[in-house]
């Protein structure tokens, strides 16, 4: 099976109103040997505003912007492409899972291109940052992990590939931290094999489903501070199979098990947690007990007090109903979205819209709109008359063109508190970078001149 190595450059961290500006990637076989590189770039969408900070960050500017040869369309296309050559394959970057897979799915989503391509099809997806901090806890001599500024651990790649002396000359531009990405993913596979094969596990929902059937097993969170577990499988969430509440058996589950529905909900928050919730869909930190040390909370007991432990939470009558019921419930029903960039997850396409998608990708732009208009999916009607909009406006009668030149300026002039970057919100950030050191050699005054024109 085939890697997938990637990163992404993007005008800011909003995904569905912020969007990629520039995709790097490393193709390799099996072995992680490489076979194939990309390096694509694309223009700025017509009603997208980039956040002065997130080119400053990323040293894309201005310039290089306008330069792409590609418009985003035609990136995202290509992406695509890249992706449907190797599947089945092991989609993998670096914090991916938290950041880029949500910018590309919603590139493909209002592209009306598949939008979970990354995880459909056979495709699986492995985050470094998450191996990362795997190796870190269950094979801790494999990986220099440095200090930052505040004298905490950094898994920043920037700071922790040279750290392990791998070179990492440009950071935050992609193909830089593709290739470090790669560098660093070896470098674990080849110091800490079981780490990298319980990591390869839950690379995809249903493995990582499977691994939570086993009796006991190590998890890890490496956020807020918890320590890493053994833990035992409780009950799935009934409303989305997808998350595991999973019991710590550093605990003792009797004061737990009979308590009602109502009272699981504290468990849930309370820290220490007894009980925990793992995303079989986000690459969790799943390690074998074999794996276990003195640093995870449970370690020491015998096998024999472990395995009374998990038959007292797995046998129990109401337990694992309960706990499920509580995960349920443990948010509060979300308002409808206001805009279509948030309803990426109200469904599937119907197999005839998504024919229909197809048809649109290969048909001439001027026949595009008659297809769009077919869709069944609200949804997908007005990112498709939007999509032509944006990358052939000509295409469009003029009166529409002119509703949607409208609908630019609103966005770009918007008011109040809104998910994207406003003109007024972009000239203030320019304001409150200068003196920042990584703005240099006239960066702000050219994307200052860059927002003038738009």
């Amino acid at each position: 099976m085939a890697y997938i190595f990637y990163d992404t450059e993007t005008t800011g961290l909003a995904a569905g109103f912020d969007q990629i500006l520039q995709f790097a990637g490393i193709v390799t076989d099996d072995d992680l040997n490489p076979i194939e590189e990309v390096n694509l770039r694309c223009r700025l969408q017509p009603h997208v505003i980039p956040s002065p900070g997130a080119l400053v960050i990323t040293g894309v500017r201005p310039s290089d912007i306008v330069e792409a040869n590609l418009s985003h369309y035609e990136m995202i296309c290509e992406i695509r492409a890249l992706i449907e050559r190797y599947t089945p394959a092991v989609i993998v970057g670096y914090n991916s899972i938290g950041y880029d897979e949500g910018m590309l799915r919603q590139a493909f989503y209002q592209t009306l291109n598949p939008t979970y391509l990354t995880n459909t099809g056979g495709n699986k997806r492995m985050d470094v940052l998450k191996l990362a901090h795997a190796a870190s806890q269950y094979a801790p001599d494999v990986l220099e992990v440095p200090l930052n500024e505040k004298g905490r651990p950094s898994f920043k790649l920037e700071l922790l590939a040279p750290a392990n002396g791998l070179m990492h000359d440009d950071a935050h531009e992609a193909m830089s931290d593709t290739q470090a990405t790669l560098d660093l993913a070896r470098l674990i596979r080849d110091r800490a094999p079981a780490v990298w094969d319980a990591m390869a596990r839950t690379s995809s929902k249903q493995s990582a489903l499977a691994t939570f059937e086993d009796e006991i097993f190590c998890s890890s969170e490496m956020m807020f501070g918890q320590p890493s577990i053994l833990a035992t499988k409780i009950a799935a969430n009934p409303d989305n199979p997808s998350e595991v509440a999973v019991f710590d058996l550093s605990h003792d589950p009797a004061p737990y098990l009979d308590a009602p529905e109502k009272d699981m909900g504290s468990l849930l928050r309370t820290s220490p947690r007894p009980i925990r919730i793992l995303k079989a869909n986000q690459s969790p930190i799943v390690v074998p007990h074999g794996l276990s040390h003195p640093g995870v909370a449970g370690h020491g007991q015998t096998m024999g007090e472990l395995l009374a432990k998990v038959r007292a939470v797995r046998e129990h009558p109401t337990f694992a109903q309960n706990v499920a019921g509580a995960v349920a419930a443990r948010y509060p029903e979300r308002e409808a979205p206001e805009y279509v960039e948030q309803r990426i997850f109200e469904g599937f396409p119907s197999n005839t819209d998504q024919a229909l998608m197809e048809q649109f990708h290969s048909a001439p732009w001027i026949k595009r709109l008659a297809i769009v208009t077919s869709l069944q999916d609200d949804r997908l009607r007005e990112l498709g008359q939007r999509l032509i909009y944006l990358e052939q406006p000509d295409a469009l009668r003029p009166e529409t063109r002119q509703s949607y030149d409208t609908w630019r300026q609103e966005r770009f002039h918007a008011v109040g508190e809104v998910p994207w970057v406003t003109l007024d919100a972009a000239y203030g950030e320019i304001d409150d970078l200068q003196g920042d050191p990584r703005a240099q050699d006239g960066m702000l005054e050219e994307i200052r001149a860059f927002l003038g024109r738009l």
